[in-house]
């Protein structure tokens, strides 16, 4: 931490304060301050303009930059504000803008445009997003024979259509006429360094400047310097003692779904409900058996990776994802293996999707094995073992130090083996009371409670989707908020797979809930699902909407997801008497306010 700037500062003072910082770290602190100056004086976070640049940076010739950004959890509006944190070490003049704040229209009087956006799910744009991603696409976009452009796409190559909505936009601008700066540049979760190489770039084009053969830009420092508060990462977590593990389905449940209390004493981490909980898992060790046995190598050979040099066993277990096929994967894993029937399933969309789903590394090198295969060749096939996130189901207000997790333990069989979730069974199996779990907060500003406590909320949660809204409710008690809450939940059977069923009784009594609606799809001939009660409640909840209740689901995209949005749209058109076109239009709306917010996967 940087000590309290005094009113005044000599030379010396100021030479005391900086030393042993980087040249690089130096521009980045000059347009930090200049940021957090126009802040404290009530006005836009812009950068400054060429004439408060640092001494080092030539004025550049472009007049406006504007930043957009469609985020789903928070990380686009990351790297947008350290690219905006950048620019103002280089003296650029720059806009940030949520899309969802943005007026499509305004796009043809822009000439330098950024724009960093995720995928959601398989190829969809995130809220925040479908606006101006409809607009672009729609007869109304204009021509952009002005515009310099360039394309940053967060996503995950899990998905088939991994940053589709980044390629959409690159690819509609250049269609209206606008010139790439760059080529776009696609990140998987791992985000941080392909993000700071992207501002580099970018802003190097921008200003016709080129730092890589003088020193590291400032641009990457930006990057780098911005996460020094978040102290621990993906790279860095916090090795969090587990304090409690329970199961909390009854005996006889289909269900296996743990209640995890993990310590963070002393870490300094903080999070707010809403926010998801990192864990970095290692694989199953029969997995990394097998995976060895179908690939004939030995355990012990040493491979490099992540900069070390480790037993492939090792290496496996702790550095590489086993358990989840990518497209990425086998298109790398063909030049090994050159079959024709990998070859066909990579040139069939239609094929490859149901190929891919239950599948694993095993399942991969025993239907296509390969004489060329080493063990240093497998390790650089397969894609780094990234952290898997959890809902977090706790307060910081109710329980200080403490972070809780709902964790659904995932176990199956296919194509003839036990396959396991390599995540969820490390926490179930692995991970004991008085171990540690290496862990790291990831904040979702889009899945907020409202700031103003007065305000109703509507919870819809299935399974281990009621997570979040244990957060909510412990935190809104511990504010005293005065609106009310409303809960919806659904599982199997009410007797095994009432997730908190004591806490919720107990807010009912003291009225820290205002309603509780559960859905136990199982326990009758005809099954009954969230959405059915939503349905069965319409009147209540369109009243509750209308009198700006902030709206909130929870769970399997497929499953809950589309079927709530589908029910809500048909309460709508019932109590407000409109057309299903105005009644999704409506729902759209509280889309776009933010009061119908969504944590699906």
């Amino acid at each position: 931490m940087l000590p309290t700037l005094p009113a005044a500062l000599d030379e010396a003072a100021l030479q005391q304060l900086t030393a042993g910082l980087s040249p690089q770290q130096l521009v980045w602190l000059s347009g930090y301050l200049y940021g957090q100056a126009t802040s404290a004086s009530g006005g836009v976070a812009a950068a400054p303009t060429a004439a408060a640049a640092p001494a080092t940076a030539a004025a550049p010739a472009v007049e406006k930059l504007t930043i957009l950004y469609g985020s789903h959890t928070g990380n686009g509006k990351k790297i947008a504000q350290q690219t905006a944190d950048a620019a103002a070490a280089k003296g650029l003049k720059a806009t940030v803008q949520d899309m969802n704040d943005y007026a499509p229209r305004q796009l043809a009087q822009e000439q330098n445009l950024l724009v960093i956006v995720s995928t959601h799910g398989e190829g969809e744009p995130p809220i925040s997003a479908e606006e101006l991603h409809a607009f672009i696409n729609g007869p109304r976009a204009p021509k952009l024979p002005k515009l310099r452009y360039a394309v940053f796409a967060l996503g995950d190559k899990s998905y088939l259509h991994y940053c589709q909505t980044g390629k959409d936009f690159d690819q509609k601008l250049a269609e209206l006429g606008g010139t790439r700066l760059l080529n776009r540049v696609d990140a998987d979760v791992a985000y941080k360094a392909p993000a700071a190489q992207w501002i580099d770039d970018v802003l190097n084009a921008l200003t016709g400047t080129n730092q890589a053969a003088d020193a590291p830009a400032a641009t990457a420092s930006a990057a780098v310097v911005a996460e020094v508060a978040t102290e621990y990462t993906a790279e860095n977590p916090w090795p969090a003692k587990v304090l409690e593990s329970i199961q909390l389905n009854g005996r006889g449940s289909d269900k296996e779904t743990y209640h995890l209390e993990l310590d963070l004493a002393g870490s300094g981490l903080h999070y707010a409900p809403g926010d998801a909980l990192a864990v970095v898992p290692a694989n199953h060790l029969p997995l990394v058996e097998e995976v060895l046995l179908a690939a004939r190598l030995s355990d012990t050979t040493a491979v490099q990776v992540a900069g070390e040099s480790l037993p492939l066993a090792a290496a496996l277990a702790t550095h590489r994802e086993l358990t989840v096929l990518t497209r990425d994967v086998l298109e790398r894993y063909a030049t090994l293996a050159p079959h024709a029937g990998l070859q066909e399933l990579l040139a069939d969309s239609n094929r490859l999707q149901p190929y891919l789903y239950g599948r694993d590394v095993a399942d991969l090198l025993t239907e296509f094995p390969s004489e060329q295969l080493t063990a240093q060749a497998l390790a650089d096939v397969l894609r780094p073992l990234p952290s898997r996130a959890y809902s977090i189901a706790s307060s910081l207000l109710a329980h200080p130090e403490e972070v809780h997790l709902t964790v659904g333990a995932v176990r199956y069989e296919a194509f003839g083996r036990q396959k396991h979730g390599v995540c969820s069974s490390f926490l179930a199996d692995r991970v004991a009371v008085g171990d540690t779990a290496r862990v790291y907060v990831q904040q979702n500003e889009y899945f907020r409670l409202p700031q103003n406590g007065e305000t109703d909320i509507i919870m819809i949660g299935a399974g281990t989707g009621i997570a979040p809204f244990r957060a909510f409710v412990e935190e809104r008690t511990e504010l005293g908020a005065a609106g009310r809450n409303w809960l919806l939940f659904g599982n199997p059977h009410f007797t095994t797979d009432f997730l908190y069923q004591a806490e919720w009784l107990q807010h009912l009594k003291k009225g820290t809930l205002s309603r509780l609606d559960v859905a136990f799809s199982r326990d009758q001939a005809k099954k009954i699902y969230v959405q059915d009660r939503l349905l069965e409640a319409s009147r209540d909840v369109f009243g509750w909407l209308e009198n700006g209740a902030h709206f909130y689901v929870c769970g399997d995209k497929t499953r809950l997801g589309s079927a709530v949005q589908t029910a809500l749209i048909q309460v709508v058109q019932k109590e407000a008497g409109l057309s299903a076109d105005d009644a999704a239009a409506y729902v759209k709306n509280l889309r776009k306010q933010r009061r119908y917010l969504e944590d699906v996967y």
